[in-house]
């Protein structure tokens, strides 16, 4: 499967990926070490640079995924929400997900956004035609030796989904 790998970082998302057969076609990143790195391990994927710039076709990638900035989100941070001008950047991954309409998206942020974003995260997925699912997975779950909690969002196309034990569907109350 193709991959869209949207706020890439260094590329961890798309690591994990290729390592489960998919192939990342192109990196949505504007910082600049992130993005040496990203050339340094992926010479041949595009670097589409700025979110909020990028115009693609329906069809792009059947796989869009990536953590959008949560300093707007986070305890540590103006806790202004998706409201905030960074964690606003949500709706640029909502406005690419509109167009290229993937069979997946994988969404990874704080674990505030529960707090501070969850229901309009649903909402617009649900406005999509997507269904989701999510986990807190605490850094300890998974054989960190601290507490920092992320959420994973997991959304398919309506209908198309599978449900996971443990996981909580968008038609739960939060």
């Amino acid at each position: 499967m193709r991959v869209l790998d949207l706020f890439s970082g260094i590329g961890g998302f798309s690591l994990g990926l290729e390592r489960s057969g998919m192939r990342t076609i192109a990196f949505c990143e504007v910082d600049d070490y992130c993005s040496r790195v990203l050339r340094k391990h992926w010479p041949d994927v595009p670097n589409l640079g700025d979110v909020r710039l990028v115009e693609l076709g329906q069809g792009f990638a059947e796989v869009i995924c990536g953590g959008f900035p949560c300093q707007d989100i986070s305890k540590a941070g103006k806790r202004t929400g998706l409201s905030g001008s960074r964690s606003g950047l949500w709706r640029e991954f909502a406005r690419l997900v509109r167009v290229v309409e993937p069979r997946y998206i994988i969404v990874e942020n704080v674990a505030d956004l529960l707090v501070r974003g969850m229901g309009d995260v649903l909402r617009d997925l649900a406005e999509l035609r997507y269904d989701a699912q999510w986990r807190r997975v605490r850094g300890w779950e998974i054989g960190l030796p601290h507490d920092r909690s992320r959420v994973f969002i997991v959304a398919n196309r309506h209908g198309e989904r599978e449900l996971q034990p443990g996981w909580g569907t968008s038609n739960e109350r939060r």
